[in-house]
C-alpha cells in the first residue's frame, strides 16, 4: 500500500484512512516513529487494556502536553 499525505506548516500530517484502518488506529492510539537512511517508519504502540502503559508512555511524551496541542489533534 502506497498512501500520500501533505505536511502542513506546523508540521502535521493526517494519516489517511487507508492507513488508519490497515493498522486499527483510533482515537487516543500511541504512535511511534524510526528514522534511519533517510526513510521514516511509523507503528502503532500497543498497550495494556488498563491503560496504565498508555499513561506511563503520556507523561513521556512532553511535547503534547499542552491544551493548544489538545486541540489541534483533536479533529484528526
Amino acid at each position: 500500500m502506497r498512501e500520500i499525505s501533505r505536511l502542513t506548516s506546523k508540521g502535521q500530517i493526517t494519516i489517511p484512512k487507508a492507513v488508519r484502518d490497515a493498522l486499527s488506529l483510533s482515537e487516543g492510539d500511541l504512535l511511534a516513529f524510526a528514522v534511519a537512511d533517510g526513510q521514516a517508519t511509523m507503528r502503532k504502540i500497543a498497550v495494556k487494556a488498563d491503560g496504565g502503559d498508555r499513561d506511563a508512555l503520556n507523561l513521556q511524551l512532553d511535547e503534547w502536553g499542552g491544551s493548544a496541542d489538545e486541540d489541534a489533534y483533536r479533529d484528526l
